[in-house]
């Protein structure tokens, strides 16, 4: 006898704003032709690259400026989760408006252990994702942080390729 498959009614939606995370966009509309219900839209802010900036801030003499690297990273991260915040909510009204029920998220962390984390607080059935972020490496298969989702999720994962490149 064949199972069913699981009705996926809450997708995790992780995004970078990307293109590719653009198109896995797309495949998450669809699936409320597939009864789904409910997405959650998850931006994470990498903690790796605010500390990059930190080391690049004491290069360039911002300490210097009187303020602290703790200072330096606060506003960072401020100016980050305003600018997320800014892209997630017409995604949100998009979704919305479709008939989704929707929840947004925007986090500090390492991206693909937040997004398995997640995964497993939120309860979701899916997760939507892009191949690729923000990267300029058009030759590898696969992103790091999709790579490592797949690795270590417990939940089923969608990946959505990029275009392709000529």
């Amino acid at each position: 006898m064949i199972k069913m498959c699981k009705k996926y009614e809450k997708i995790l939606y992780p995004t970078d704003f990307s293109e590719t995370a653009e198109l896995a966009l797309n495949h998450v509309k669809a699936f409320k032709k597939l009864k789904s219900e409910e997405v959650v839209i998850l931006h994470v802010i990498d903690e790796r690259e605010i500390k990059k900036k930190d080391i690049l801030s004491l290069l360039l003499g911002v300490a210097g400026l009187n303020k602290s690297v703790e200072e330096f990273e606060k506003e960072l991260k401020d100016k980050l989760m305003k600018e997320a915040e800014s892209k997630i909510e017409p995604i949100k009204k998009e979704l919305e408006n479709i008939g989704f029920k929707v929840k947004d998220l925007i986090v500090v962390g390492v991206p693909h252990k937040e997004i398995v984390k997640v995964a497993e607080e939120e309860q979701v059935d899916i997760i939507i994702m892009g191949s690729h972020g923000k990267t300029n490496l058009k030759e590898i298969l696969l992103g790091s942080v999709t790579e490592n989702v797949i690795k270590k999720s417990k939940k089923p994962v969608l990946i959505v390729k990029r275009k392709k490149v000529e």
